[in-house]
């Protein structure tokens, strides 16, 4: 902590425009930080050579003092806890399932209709949504325990799961845009959606805030943009 607080204020009494130096070390859930970060962090690097990234992905919970990571990308409501929140924006989430499975099961057209269905359960491990399938009606969050004989605790093999025909699931439209255009999943349920998941950088309490972390948030911010809405107020 000590050494972090003595090169943020060789940062902060540096010339204006002088070029930032030192590491970055950032937690990104797994897809976000493969489909969407990686492939843009090539300008990042480019605008600020004098920072390196190590870029963590995983859908865990990471503990940001104990792991000594500077920022990291949560998705979903956020425990109480002493990490300083930046919200982003929302995730707007769909309902979808796979033209195998709706050929077997039928097509949902309201919400007593997933009696008959099962869902491929996401069990993450970063406080992300319930296992319970969730909509909002009536301006309230209604929710109903459904089967599934898939639990998984990862996007990737969710969404694998998903089209190979094993259930329904909730997911943020612009992780399956490629699936939907493709006719490989069908969008269910359109008036019966879920809440939109906020998404928010988050890092340690400090006396300073990192310039680092600064410049990334605001580069981040921009690279999801196209994927997120609004940040609720």
């Amino acid at each position: 902590a000590l050494v972090a607080d003595s090169e943020e204020l060789e940062q902060l009494f540096r010339p204006r425009g002088r070029a930032l130096t030192g590491s970055l070390r950032v937690d990104l859930p797994s897809r976000l930080a493969r489909r969407q970060v990686a492939p843009a962090l090539p300008a990042f690097l480019a605008l600020h050579p004098g920072i390196d990234v190590n870029l963590g992905s995983s859908d865990r919970l990471v503990d940001l003092l104990h792991e000594g990571i500077d920022c990291a990308l949560r998705v979903g409501e956020l425990q109480a806890s002493s990490l300083v929140a930046r919200p982003l924006g929302v995730f707007r989430l769909i309902n979808c399932a796979s033209p195998a499975y709706l050929a077997r099961h039928g097509v949902p057209m309201q919400p007593g209709d997933l009696l008959q269905h099962q869902v491929v359960c996401y069990a993450s491990q970063s406080g992300g949504r319930a296992s319970r399938w969730e909509w909002q009606e009536d301006g309230q969050t209604q929710a109903l325990a459904m089967p599934a004989r898939v639990s998984v605790n990862n996007v990737e093999t969710y969404i694998a799961c998903c089209l190979a025909g094993l259930g329904l699931i909730q997911i943020p439209a612009f992780d399956v845009r490629e699936h939907l255009e493709a006719g490989e999943l069908v969008e269910v349920l359109p008036d019966w959606l879920a809440a939109p998941m906020p998404v928010q950088l988050v890092y340690p309490h400090q006396r300073y805030l990192s310039h680092r972390v600064r410049v990334f948030g605001d580069w981040l911010a921009e690279v999801l943009a196209p994927c997120l809405g609004a940040a609720r107020q």
